[in-house]
């Protein structure tokens, strides 16, 4: 009979924390477990005492960043219930019996604060937290010249706004006509521009693009003046 009520009221428990899932704002405090173990028959005696630890798969990388996260858990008793708040907003993001991992793409540079909670059939509660670090990514220059080929003197547009940045935008441009480190042309409006060739060979033009986070990247295009 006895095993029939703790059955009923651990059922019971569980219910009631499935009410408690994802996006609920996170409840004051820092749940603990208990000193000592709970009543009852535990032949673990101290090691029903919960206990979590985040595990991550990276802690610091370039936007965008995929991170794996897990929950480590010692005692307590099951099925666990996890709370994950993974962007430190002060909600919980996901919550579920059996959620002891997620994934997430942190697609923007930042300090990402992460709170881990899990709650036992027993009562016991507990919060762990981890941190992840994201960069900005940088942009990625991206020239093209309009027509690539043709007979001197060839006037050529000069296209860059096909470049691109992941976690932000392109806000400068720069063009050197022929790679000879002195930039020809620069604007914060606009990456397209127009060069005369005079005379035949072949030219290198370069193309430097600034992003929001001041990270800069080059490429070049060929122009050939026959």
């Amino acid at each position: 009979m006895r095993r029939y009520l703790f059955l009923l009221l651990a059922a019971v428990l569980l219910i009631l924390l499935a009410g408690c899932g994802g996006n609920g704002p996170i409840w004051p405090g820092d749940p603990k477990p208990p000193v000592t173990p709970p009543p009852g028959p535990n032949p673990g005696g101290a090691a029903y005492q919960l206990q979590v630890y985040i595990g991550l798969s990276k802690t610091t990388g370039n936007a965008p960043m995929p991170v794996n996260m897990w929950a480590n858990v010692k005692g307590g008793k099951g099925p666990y219930y996890y709370r994950w708040d993974v962007n430190g907003d002060g909600l919980w993001d996901y919550g579920g019996i059996g959620v002891s991992e997620v994934g997430i793409h942190y697609a923007s540079a930042g300090l990402y604060h992460i709170l881990l909670e899990v709650e036992d059939s027993l009562g016991q509660a507990y919060r762990a937290t981890g941190l992840v670090q994201v960069k900005p990514s940088g942009p990625a220059a991206s020239p093209a010249a309009i027509p690539g080929v043709g007979v001197a003197p060839i006037m050529v547009t000069l296209d860059g706004s096909g470049s691109y940045d992941i976690d932000g935008d392109v806000v400068y441009w720069e063009w050197d006509f022929e790679s000879d480190g002195v930039w020809d042309y620069e604007s914060d409006t606009s990456g397209v521009t127009t060069a005369v060739y005079e005379l035949p060979g072949t030219y290198n033009a370069s193309l430097r693009v600034t992003d929001d986070d001041e990270l800069t990247d080059i490429a070049s295009v060929q122009i050939i003046a026959l």
